[in-house]
């Protein structure tokens, strides 16, 4: 969501907030959990909660059990008086400013980076819109002013949410938009407050255009057949956008067992009958390389066997970051062929667009579906189990248990069941995969170019 920022130090005009009907200042652990549950529009176990209660804890084993009926009814009320989308919620923190910054025209602000969130028991709170107020702006006349009121110690800060919603990428997390940051000078005096106002939520009917939009520039970007596509009518686009091609599936054939779909240097070496019943991939690359072994065993391929001519290494396209073409931006894919009556339709499919190199890893994604359609993707950066060097020279890269690489990670339209055709984040603790229609992930790194791994599903 795109939000629009406004604001007045101190120095200058305040500006109000938002009012809503129920304001909290500086809930305990327990709120917190209540309400974490009414978010989820979950019933909590109320007697395992009533029995953690302080006035429950102090009964008798004579009143013990009347008690207990009272600390549950008591707890249920609590439940029921919960407004969630018109809870607001206001919590002091200290903060710091760092060195005055004259390419932001501000002070960085410690409270807020990416990442930055509030533990509350087994709970995390993000702030969704913690880019708003990373920077407290200021010119440099002004800065002078607040430095001198601040020296380099601790300020007071309170941040006011509202709009909490259950985390779509992180287990057992929740987030909430900022509206309201006030900062206090440690004579008490205010240094300057700032709003947001988030944008209203798409409707469904422009929700599902954009994605549609999408949908189609990644398709066309990446040169393959939409979703739903036959297998028939697929392979004849395939060999105009690749000129290397190779399925997963085999075929037995009176010289032997070979891939049953092959294509090198935009010919067609075998194109034999998939089994019908059987989900098959098709590995696209504008190159040959290590992402396929002309003899041997290849013990990434599904299907391969010791007396095969011919295998797929699978983990070198796509998952590698690796179109083999670090020179210039290229493209490669793999494509997911499902049976149904009549033979196998496209499915599933990922792989990466690799751009010119963007000012940020955010402003690829924009660039490649374009700034209207942007809108209805969710997006925070991660990092991503990559070998930065191997990303850096093209190779198909390596998984590795720290590091990585950053990436700004966005998805967009239904949610899907079960796992993702390919996770990017599998390596990354603490973050969900991403389920949806479409997953982007601008991947950072790379010389002279911003990688982009697509998955559509």
């Amino acid at each position: 969501m795109i939000t629009r920022f406004a604001l007045a130090t101190g120095l200058a005009l305040i500006l109000g907030s938002p009012s809503f009907s129920e304001t909290y200042e500086n809930p305990d652990q327990r709120w917190w959990g209540k309400f974490f549950q009414a978010v989820e529009g979950a019933q909590p176990d109320f007697e395992a909660l009533a029995k953690k209660d302080p006035e429950y804890l102090a009964a008798s084993e004579f009143t013990r059990a009347e008690v207990l009926k009272n600390v549950i009814a008591r707890l249920k009320e609590e439940q029921a008086e919960f407004d969630v989308p018109e809870t607001e919620v206001k919590v002091a923190f200290g903060a710091k400013f760092g060195d005055y910054s004259s390419e932001n025209g501000g002070f960085p602000v410690n409270l807020f980076a990416q990442n930055m969130h509030m533990r509350l028991g087994f709970n995390k709170l993000f702030f969704r819109n913690w880019d708003d107020y990373n920077i407290f702006p200021a010119t440099i006349e002004q800065g002078k002013e607040i430095r001198a009121r601040t020296s380099q110690g601790q300020i007071a800060a309170e941040v006011t949410m509202t709009n909490f919603r259950k985390s779509e990428t992180r287990p057992n997390a929740y987030n909430a938009f900022i509206t309201k940051v006030a900062y206090f000078a440690p004579d008490g005096l205010p240094l300057g407050e700032f709003t947001a106002v988030e944008d209203a939520a798409l409707s469904p009917d422009a929700a599902t255009s954009m994605v549609a939009d999408a949908r189609a520039t990644i398709i066309e970007k990446a040169g393959i057949p939409e979703l739903g596509t036959s297998w028939a009518d697929a392979k004849g686009m395939l060999i105009q956008s690749y000129p290397y091609a190779a399925s997963d599936d085999f075929a037995y054939l009176d010289s032997g067992k070979k891939v049953a779909f092959r294509v090198d240097e935009g010919a067609i070496v075998t194109d034999a009958e998939h089994e019908a019943g059987r989900t098959f991939r098709v590995f696209l690359q504008q190159v040959d390389g290590p992402w396929r072994k002309t003899t041997g065993f290849s013990g990434s391929s599904v299907l391969a066997g010791m007396n095969s001519f011919y295998s797929v290494d699978i983990k070198g396209t796509g998952p590698g970051l690796a179109c083999y073409t670090p020179e210039k931006n290229d493209r490669c894919a793999v494509l997911e062929f499902s049976p149904t009556e009549g033979g196998h339709v496209l499915t599933r499919a990922y792989g990466v667009i690799e751009l010119d190199r963007a000012a940020s890893t955010e402003a690829a994604v924009e660039s490649l579906v374009g700034a209207e359609a942007a809108g209805a993707f969710n997006g925070f950066t991660a990092k991503l189990g990559y070998d930065p060097i191997a990303l850096k020279n093209g190779a198909a890269a390596q998984y590795e248990d720290s590091g990585g690489v950053a990436a700004y990670v966005a998805g967009a339209g239904e949610t899907r069941e079960g796992e993702p055709f390919y996770d990017p984040l599998e390596n990354t603790r603490g973050v969900n995969p991403i389920k949806r229609e479409i997953a982007l992930f601008a991947v950072e790194g790379a010389e002279n170019r911003t990688p982009i791994i697509f998955v559509l599903q």
